[in-house]
């Protein structure tokens, strides 16, 4: 009796175990909605201004869906930290040339955010002799 009740003890603290691993692998997606006053590039394309969704389907990977919620771009990031969390998600773009190109997204009272690798394109431009700024745009997690 008493083997019968330690193997479902552990069969137990087993299917536990891996529910939980499960669901914090699962954790990591999240959506940042948010309205871009400006055209920008992602990558390669250039997107007129309006509403858009940056959803993180999995670790170090971004998908860009407009606002009819249809994929208009994918790619890859790299994992970037603040100092402090940041009170409102946000997308951070550089602006070379008169061009917008995101570069960072930060999620809301997060201290953690996503870099996107650059785009040769991106890099030639960088390095032409022009004035940069910085852009900054504020969205929301629903």
């Amino acid at each position: 009796m008493k083997q019968l009740i330690a193997r479902t003890l552990t069969s137990l603290l087993l299917a536990v175990g891996f529910l939980a691993g499960t669901a914090n692998g699962q954790a990591t997606s999240w959506v940042v909605k948010v309205n871009i006053p400006f055209e920008f590039n992602v990558g390669n394309k250039t997107f007129p201004a309006g509403s858009y969704s940056l959803v993180q389907p999995l670790q170090h990977f971004l998908v860009l869906r407009d606002s009819r919620g249809q994929t208009v771009a994918s790619l890859f990031t790299q994992g970037i930290e603040s100092n402090a969390p940041m009170a409102a998600a946000k997308l951070r773009f550089d602006s070379v040339a008169g061009q917008h190109t995101l570069t960072e997204v930060w999620q809301q009272q997060e201290s953690y955010g996503q870099r996107l690798y650059p785009t040769k394109y991106r890099t030639n431009v960088a390095k032409r002799p022009s004035t940069e700024a910085r852009e900054t745009a504020e969205g929301s997690q629903p």
